[in-house]
């Protein structure tokens, strides 16, 4: 099955069932089965008009986020680090997994004996996250959503858009302990995490101020 995903998948024209079973080596019947496998799972489809298998869009979206993920990662590498430096608390570098998931794909540690750890790779769901309204473009008048208790208590993540073109591709987050992110630590976090949402979005291309808070 895999081997046929890899085979219409990475194919730069569409394959008729007996093309794709030739390719892997499979009687039709045999291939049948496991194209319409992989066409349930939405990896592959098909077209009712030519019958040709190709990329489906649950296949296109999982290598979108992994290219994403892989060149956005170690192009926020040294803004992830400079935010953890100025902040002291954890930062990461979400990309979106579908409409409802997200997953961290880089990270700079806190500085701080008790700091939030060990995410890094972890895919979570966004629904009522800061991570999630980020990504969505959900956020307040300077660019920066914080929520509290999401995930997990006692635990505040402050998340900015990233952008490409106007377009939001990831979310910079900062999350560390609530009660050490409050008053006004909090401000500044906020204007340092926009900041560094910024200047990363700067960096890969963004040249639209109206995408940009203003202070």
């Amino acid at each position: 099955m895999l081997q046929l995903l890899l085979a219409v998948g990475g194919s730069p024209t569409p394959l008729s069932l007996t093309e794709a079973a030739a390719v892997v080596g499979l009687v039709p019947s045999t291939a049948l089965r496991q194209l319409r496998s992989l066409e349930a799972a939405g990896l592959l489809e098909r077209d009712d008009d030519d019958q040709l298998y190709r990329a489906g869009p649950q296949l296109v979206e999982l290598a979108r986020t992994v290219f994403v993920g892989r060149s956005l990662a170690s192009a926020a590498q040294p803004f992830l680090d400079q935010l953890a430096a100025v902040t002291g608390e954890s930062v990461y570098l979400a990309v979106g997994e579908g409409a409802r998931r997200a997953a961290y794909v880089a990270t700079a540690p806190g500085q701080h004996a008790l700091r939030h750890s060990g995410w890094l790779g972890r895919t979570f769901p966004t629904v009522s996250t800061a991570v999630g309204a980020a990504l969505a473009g959900r956020v307040d008048g300077d660019g920066v959503i914080a929520r509290e208790n999401t995930l997990e208590a006692g635990i505040t993540a402050v998340s900015s858009p990233v952008r490409i073109n106007a377009e939001i591709v990831a979310a910079i987050t900062l999350v560390g302990p609530t009660f050490r992110l409050d008053g006004e630590t909090l401000t500044s976090v906020r204007s340092a995490v926009a900041d560094g949402a910024a200047q990363l979005s700067d960096s890969l291309g963004t040249t639209s101020l109206g995408d940009r808070p203003m202070r």
